[in-house]
């Protein structure tokens, strides 16, 4: 849930305007908004989900995946938080860990250490089904989680001859969501191939170091790769800097540089140094009015194109 001057912030219009919306679109006291022990006035993701279908946003399935070939760059912090966000906002969101170290399930399942449960290596094994190992963590939000097992995952893959180039699709397309999320392993991996063909969107973080745009290099001629055996492939990359500080203007430009040189676009939003982050993978959430709060939000404005929502007359 969230608040209205945050709701009027992501929609660019006064605060006075959001009060306006209650009638206008004829929201419900107890559903739509509800109003906490601090006297204060929160929309629920089913209100907010109801604003922006009044303002003719298009809830389209949106396929996101998080990959960089550099570990520690911020991946399962971001798809989690991006994952969070969305939810919050409305939007019906599953979030697919990839990675084996299971770090965005143990964010947003911190049951799933004391839990048996199947991930994608029992998948491909033809020993679970998909739907039915997911994880229903809000209303909003559900995990497909991953643990040790995907270990052996792509051993999996090749002894089972996973047609990658369409595994998700046959498995996704029928899913009722609109927005997913891969977080992905540090490496090129065939599971990370799979995730890449059917997104629409790669996210890869970037930190102000070389290994970091070193990382980023080898993805984008991975995905090139993918694209020469695959050209029905339409995944778009562009990078997020993570781990921002002003103080290092002058080699972050040099770095930005670089990345440019790459042909590779950036997001407008970059996440800055904060510790919040960090005390998000116990709580699996970020504080609100830190600065990470603030960057993610600015992050899936354009991540969803909530300016199209913008756009509409106020």
């Amino acid at each position: 849930m969230i608040q209205g001057p945050e709701l009027a912030s992501i929609l660019e219009v006064k605060p006075q305007l959001i009060n306006s919306l209650r009638d206008r679109y004829e929201l419900i006291d107890g559903e739509d908004m509800v109003v906490l022990g601090n006297k204060r006035r929160y929309y629920t993701p089913a209100g907010l989900r109801k604003i922006f279908l009044n303002r003719d946003y298009d809830f389209k399935k949106r396929v996101v995946c998080v990959a960089q070939c550099k570990g520690g760059v911020g991946k399962s912090s971001i798809s989690v938080a991006i994952a969070n966000k969305a939810s919050k906002l409305g939007f019906k969101t599953l979030l697919i860990d990839l990675d084996k170290q299971g770090n965005a399930t143990d964010q947003v399942w911190p049951d799933a250490r004391e839990k048996q449960f199947d991930c994608l290596y029992d998948i491909v094994k033809k020993n679970a089904k998909f739907k039915n190992s997911i994880i229903k963590i809000s209303e909003t939000l559900d995990l497909f989680p991953s643990n040790l097992k995907n270990q052996l995952l792509d051993l999996e893959i090749t002894a089972n001859g996973i047609n990658k180039g369409s595994f998700f699709k046959n498995i996704l397309d029928s899913l009722e969501y609109d927005l997913i999320v891969f977080d992905t392993e540090p490496n090129l991996s065939q599971v990370n191939a799979m995730a890449m063909a059917y997104s629409q969107l790669n996210i890869a973080p970037v930190r102000m170091d070389k290994s970091s745009i070193d990382g980023l290099e080898l993805v984008l001629d991975f995905i090139d790769n993918l694209k020469d055996q695959w050209p029905e492939i339409n995944v778009v990359t562009k990078v997020l800097i993570n781990a921002f500080d002003k103080r290092m203007t002058t080699e972050a430009v040099k770095k930005i540089g670089e990345i440019q040189n790459l042909g590779v676009k950036t997001f407008d939003t970059m996440i800055r140094t904060d510790q919040s982050f960090v005390k998000a993978q116990e709580t699996g959430d970020l504080k609100v009015g830190s600065k990470a709060y603030e960057d993610v939000t600015s992050l899936i404005v354009e991540v969803l194109d909530l300016n199209q929502v913008k756009k509409k007359q106020q």
